[in-house]
């Protein structure tokens, strides 16, 4: 039963009929009142009506001026019956009348009275005060009349704007739900791993945007399922190899086929050494990720840190072709950093750029500098990465160009290893690069550490 009440159908479906019925209260309520005044107004009107009449018929009898004798008394209280009033007549309201009705009346509180000068041939005669009672209003067959057609009419009213609201708020409730609803089955789809399905953006605009948001996550989720199948594809690789390598070699010194050699036995090491570099490395990037390890920060001249892993690498980029340069901006920049982590991250990136740069190619590694922090950049002709990788540059185990990088010895974790201790460093790492003109990696560190 809560579960039914928790749907967005039937929330919107009694928001909307409690609101319809509000209104149509207050509407009736107004309805009530409005004829209710209406029909005061018009008996007013009447009551002045009927006083001029009674005031015209007193003029043509001769009756302006008193005091009166039974039959004119007896002829006053006729016609006043006759137009339904009752009148009082004297020479002023504060004089002693000369015609009385309104003291036969227990309750004056509930009459509602109206004076009116008699003037006869511009001679004003005196004062005729008009009243009726309104308690009368609930005995008078005309106003009973009234009164149940007006609720009748209410009642009616009422009813058929409570039917019409009931199928409107229903109507609408359906319409606006049916997009959640269709981002609640797509949502589901998603959930049990269909990553191709998209929610249509459709409807208000917080669904669209809504809906909108889920396709991103769909594609999201397609990208990083992609990319962890990949991943497990690529360490079990870069795994059996070496270890098939040494068991294929050991197995044939065992049975006699290969004899005990330096040289057999410097491949098998060199196989060792791959997997120990990459346990290493994956060891490394978890204490990175894990903030295991520790950070001995010291205020580093940072151009002098940079400018000696350029010369570091001056030799590798030299064997293979390619022009390695350095950015001096000729100003030291100072930050507290470890200076062994700094090195690593530098010496990822550089490592990173001559892996995919081909011969002929050019690296830039150079400092720049602003007031609140030092920018480390290393700018290459390699071979780029596409806009689609882009974003995965920093994964684990990614590589651009996947056979190039297994043959030339990386496992895909420098660039992650790098990022880590750029933020364990209160840094940032960014890649700018287009696929077939090269690579910017700009390192950023503040040069004062802010302890949290």
């Amino acid at each position: 039963m809560n579960v039914f009440f928790r749907r967005m159908n039937v929330i919107l479906f009694v928001a909307l009929q409690g609101s319809f019925l509000l209104m149509i209260g207050i509407i009736v309520s107004v309805f009530n009142i409005n004829w209710g005044s209406v029909f005061d107004k018009y008996q007013q009107d009447q009551l002045a009506v009927n006083a001029y009449k009674m005031i015209d018929d007193m003029r043509n009898e001769q009756m302006t001026v008193g005091p009166f004798d039974e039959d004119a008394k007896l002829w006053l209280n006729r016609r006043a019956t006759l137009y339904g009033v009752l009148i009082r007549y004297g020479a002023a309201e504060t004089a002693p009348p000369w015609f009385d009705m309104f003291s036969r009346m227990d309750k004056r509180d509930d009459m509602v009275v109206q004076s009116y000068p008699l003037i006869d041939r511009g001679v004003r005669k005196g004062d005729l005060q008009v009243g009726y009672l309104k308690t009368l209003n609930e005995l008078d067959p005309n106003v009973i009349a009234y009164q149940q057609t007006m609720r009748s009419r209410s009642a009616w009213l009422f009813g058929i704007v409570a039917v019409l609201s009931v199928f409107v708020s229903y109507y609408v409730a359906k319409l606006l739900s049916r997009h959640l609803q269709k981002l609640q089955e797509t949502a589901e789809l998603i959930r049990y791993g269909n990553r191709t399905v998209y929610a249509p953006v459709q409807g208000p605009e917080e669904v669209r945007r809504l809906a909108a948001a889920l396709n991103e996550l769909s594609k999201e989720l397609k990208k990083q399922e992609d990319w962890r199948h990949q991943l497990m594809e690529d360490l079990t690789h870069e795994l059996r190899t070496p270890l098939t390598s040494i068991l294929t070699q050991l197995e044939a010194m065992i049975d006699g086929i290969y004899e005990v050699s330096q040289e057999r036995l410097s491949q098998m090491y060199e196989e060792l050494i791959r997997l120990s570099r990459l346990m290493n490395d994956m060891e490394r990037l978890s204490e990175a990720e894990a903030a295991q390890f520790t950070i001995v920060r010291k205020r580093t001249n940072v151009v002098q840190l940079t400018e000696t892993v350029y010369r570091n690498f001056q030799a590798a980029a030299k064997a293979k072709g390619i022009r390695l340069e350095f950015y001096n901006p000729n100003v030291p920049c100072y930050a507290e950093v470890d200076r062994d982590k700094i090195v690593q991250v530098i010496s990822n990136i550089v490592s990173n750029a001559i892996k995919y740069t081909s011969g002929g190619g050019h690296i830039v590694l150079g400092v720049n500098y602003s007031e609140d922090t030092s920018i480390i950049f290393c700018k290459d002709t390699g071979i780029g990465i596409s806009k689609e990788d882009l974003p995965y540059v920093f994964n684990r185990l990614f590589r651009a160009d996947k056979s190039r990088s297994r043959f030339s010895g990386g496992v895909g974790l420098g660039l992650s290893i790098a990022k880590a201790l750029a933020e364990a460093h209160q840094g940032t790492i960014e890649a700018e690069s287009e696929a077939g003109k090269g690579s910017v990696f700009r390192v950023t560190i503040p040069n004062r550490y802010k302890s949290v």
